[in-house]
């Protein structure tokens, strides 16, 4: 965050959020006093596996031929 020139946490305060927030726990590996490690690509193999087919595409290409659809109203 230093190099961010965004605002700090100290090590405090971040423990804090952590000991208190299961969603910051979801996606923290490890932390200490000088790094904080965040869960890599390993991780994701624990989010459940969505279930795509065919069909996905053909509804995504209606809902974009929908959103930009004028019709007459120009």
């Amino acid at each position: 965050m230093r190099k961010q020139g965004r605002g700090q946490f100290s090590y405090d305060v971040f423990k804090a959020a952590y000991d208190s927030d299961p969603k910051l726990q979801e996606i923290v590996k490890n932390f200490d006093q000088e790094v904080i490690n965040l869960k890599g690509d390993g991780s994701t193999d624990d989010l459940p596996a969505t279930q795509g087919g065919e069909g996905d595409s053909d509804t995504v290409s209606q809902m974009a031929k929908s959103a930009t659809d004028l019709g007459k109203s120009i």
